[in-house]
């Protein structure tokens, strides 16, 4: 089998069809042909066309990626779970992980820190909440504790949270008031050490 033609499409110039002996095989990115260094005359067998499928399919995974990541940052498991539902094979998966370790995309670590800064100091979360919903997201357990160890004090957010839970309910039974205000900081993940410091600082006020 040879190439006999590789023609930009009308409607994507960025994708090239490829003919066979005359006929039509398929539709390949730009970037892959270049890649694989293909030409007209080329002579291409069984295993050529294999490569070359496989080597598409990588391309789409990658920009497939680079999608999901221009919308947030994500995980690796985050990024591994949406590139196999999406159906591309677990080698082709693998392969596109690498690449975007390699390009810095991807940082478990790195998010791990920005994540738990976040959403202690902008969410109002306590540190419990965050090791729970970074585990969920599929960081490693060192990546979390290393991010909950050099993140913000969590008091201070829930000093934050209880007075504004406070002004809304001053009219409570201070008992009651107290039982609820308990219960809704353990809610939002602050450690029960961090509870009894607000309240007793709540109490005093």
């Amino acid at each position: 089998m040879r190439i006999t033609a590789l023609q930009p499409q009308r409607r994507n110039k960025r994708r090239v069809s490829v003919f066979l002996d005359g006929n039509f095989l398929f539709g390949l990115a730009s970037e892959t042909v270049a890649a694989l260094g293909l030409r007209v005359g080329m002579e291409v067998d069984r295993g050529k066309l294999d490569d070359i499928a496989r080597e598409e399919q990588q391309y789409q995974a990658l920009q497939y990626a680079f999608l999901l990541l221009s919308y947030k940052a994500r995980t690796t498991s985050e990024l591994k779970q949406r590139l196999a539902r999406k159906g591309f094979a677990p080698d082709i998966v693998s392969r596109t992980m690498q690449r975007l370790i390699e390009l810095k995309m991807v940082d478990d670590e790195g998010f791990a820190r920005r994540f738990a800064e976040d959403r202690i100091t902008i969410g109002h979360k306590g540190k419990w909440r965050v090791r729970g919903e970074l585990l969920k997201r599929g960081v490693a357990k060192e990546h979390i504790e290393d991010a909950l160890a050099t993140a913000p004090d969590e008091k201070e957010a829930a000093r934050e949270v209880a007075e504004k839970y406070l002004s809304r309910n001053r009219r409570l039974d201070p008992d009651v008031l107290r039982r609820r205000l308990y219960a809704f900081l353990a809610r939002r993940g602050f450690s029960p050490d961090t509870i009894r410091q607000v309240l007793g600082v709540a109490g005093d006020e």
